[in-house]
């Protein structure tokens, strides 16, 4: 799963530099001990085969992959005023997925935010598909 491991390498660089503290496990202690700091979370939702096919004169065998991928984001812990820097650092994320050149982003949408009660933060989702090309040789 290469394509995996350089889709969350290209999401925990985009998280950094626009103000998201990534991880891609998560927890309501997570949310405590960095109160200050606006989390990303990394989910992987799963993978579709969409299309394969094998060349005979060469031997290569391609596989086109779908991954569902979805993001949570939450703002700051505390009173939810955080609105705006949520907001413009959800959206500098958004575009920065999209305009990805090794990313095939297939499909993308976000959500508007909500407040997370028992966390105490904003919450935004972005869900997205990005596809992959794989090949391998055949004997």
């Amino acid at each position: 799963m290469d394509s995996l491991r350089l889709i969350y390498s290209k999401l925990w660089v985009i998280l950094d530099e626009r103000g998201f503290l990534p991880m891609t496990e998560f927890s309501a202690v997570d949310s405590l001990i960095h109160k200050d700091e606006m989390l990303g979370v990394m989910c992987f939702e799963g993978s579709q085969t969409v299309a394969e096919a094998i060349t005979y004169s060469s031997g290569e065998f391609c596989i086109e992959t779908d991954h569902r991928i979805c993001l949570h984001l939450y703002g700051k812990s505390g009173d939810f005023v955080d609105y705006e820097d949520l907001t413009d650092a959800c959206y500098n994320v958004f575009y920065d997925v999209l305009k990805d050149n090794d990313l095939l982003i297939v499909k993308m949408d976000i959500s508007k935010a909500v407040q997370s009660m028992p966390l105490k933060r904003l919450e935004r989702r972005i869900e997205f598909t990005v596809r992959t090309i794989e090949g391998a040789e055949v004997e």
